[in-house]
């Protein structure tokens, strides 16, 4: 792809697929299950009525990356609601299974599919994702659901044996479930998470607010581990330099700038988060500092991480998974966006305007493009325009507002 656009949401069960050739690669992949399961498909939509109160064995799919299933938890908070004594199983990739103890469910499987997974991370191969699904056909759940809207995840729903299976259709996979979410891309994931149990459930569900995902031990741990790493001066500011891909990393040398000013303006103590990986971006942003700074990169577990997060005044990164937890510990945050569609992606901003997490982007005719995964080969090879029109300024600003207010 070599040309820019602008994207378009969808609303409802039409086809999500960008690409032209991977739309057509989907089609024809889709074609034969539709031939041969419409009979079976039909005849399982028209057997799915059970009320929502006779469902007792459920198994729920969130098989994307961590920041997807903190966007999830209030979701999950829901479905135990409405249903107190109904068992839940949590089926998550390995490197969410940290996450997933915040989870208000009775059973975590681990399921890590390779479409999702870094090299590194240790995905299943496909083969063994199958056996896992069927594994689960011995007692025959009442209900599947897919939080990710993928056509992967709807075969795994079916492979499972559910009796009703609920997920999205706008990559193919309708005859595989007997419901349908119709997707809003025009809201967020956590209110179309909620969506989902809602049609899963065939009707309305209060919706509650998530409880704290850290235990009060867990706090207290966070706090003692900044002190014990000279943490003590506050206001305590965290960056989280790394983006995760190049095309939503901000530069780092912008992060440096902004941690220096807040350094010397407001006698911040900075602390760098970010896995093994990312430590030369912290290097490069602890170098630049006036005052040295405190590095956490690769030094800490998820849950680790989150407990560290919730103890800081301020935490300041691009659109990532650590900007999840910020927004979830409630701590006051940052968040720099440049393809990605905060509306859709960004958690802190679901439900009511919270004013303690704030989103800094530039317009730009072409963004939100949320071309994440296949670039425009102008966008490919660093941070793209709509990152690098963001100014040093443009963070600092609800920063400096945002110590003020905790203060």
């Amino acid at each position: 792809m070599s040309r820019r656009r602008r994207w378009t949401p969808v609303r409802g069960t039409g086809n999500r697929v960008y690409e032209t050739r991977e739309r057509l690669a989907l089609l024809a992949l889709d074609l034969p299950g539709r031939l041969l399961l419409a009979g079976p498909a039909w005849w399982a939509r028209r057997r799915d009525h059970a009320p929502a109160d006779a469902l007792r064995d459920i198994l729920v799919l969130r098989l994307d990356r961590i920041g997807d299933l903190v966007m999830s938890l209030p979701a999950l908070h829901d479905l135990r609601r409405a249903l107190p004594t109904a068992r839940i199983r949590l089926a998550v990739p390995a490197w969410s299974l940290d996450v997933a103890r915040s989870a208000p469910v009775d059973e975590v499987l681990t399921w890590s599919p390779p479409w999702a997974g870094r090299p590194q991370e240790g995905a299943d191969a496909w083969p063994a994702l199958l056996a896992k699904a069927r594994a689960l056909r011995g007692a025959p759940l009442d209900l599947a659901l897919d939080l990710q809207g993928d056509v992967r995840a709807a075969l795994l729903l079916w492979q499972s044996g559910a009796r009703r299976r609920v997920g999205y259709v706008n990559t193919g996979g309708r005859h595989f479930l007997t419901r349908v979410v119709p997707l809003d891309e025009t809201v967020s994931w956590v209110e179309q998470n909620r969506r989902a149990v809602q049609t899963a459930l065939g009707g309305p569900v209060a919706a509650v607010a998530a409880p704290d995902p850290l235990t009060a031990d867990e706090r207290a741990a966070g706090a003692a581990l900044l002190a014990a790493r000279g943490a003590v001066r506050r206001p305590l500011v965290g960056v989280h330099p790394s983006g995760g891909r190049l095309v939503k990393q901000w530069d780092v040398e912008r992060w440096a700038a902004v941690a220096a000013r807040l350094q010397q303006e407001c006698g911040a103590t900075v602390v760098v988060t970010g896995s093994a990986a990312d430590r030369p971006l912290a290097e490069a942003l602890l170098r630049a500092l006036p005052v040295p700074g405190i590095d956490l990169t690769g030094a800490l577990g998820v849950r680790e991480t989150m407990g560290a997060i919730a103890a800081l005044d301020l935490f300041l990164s691009p659109d990532t998974g650590p900007m999840h937890m910020a927004c979830a510990v409630g701590t006051p945050s940052v968040s720099v966006f440049g393809p990605s569609d905060p509306v859709r992606y960004f958690s802190g901003g679901s439900g009511a305007p919270d004013a303690r997490h704030v989103v800094v982007r530039r317009e730009l005719w072409c963004s939100p493009c949320n071309l994440i995964r296949r670039p425009p080969e102008e966008c490919a090879g660093g941070p793209p325009e709509c990152l690098r029109l963001v100014s040093v300024d443009d963070v600092l600003d609800p920063a400096r507002r945002l110590l003020a207010e905790r203060a």
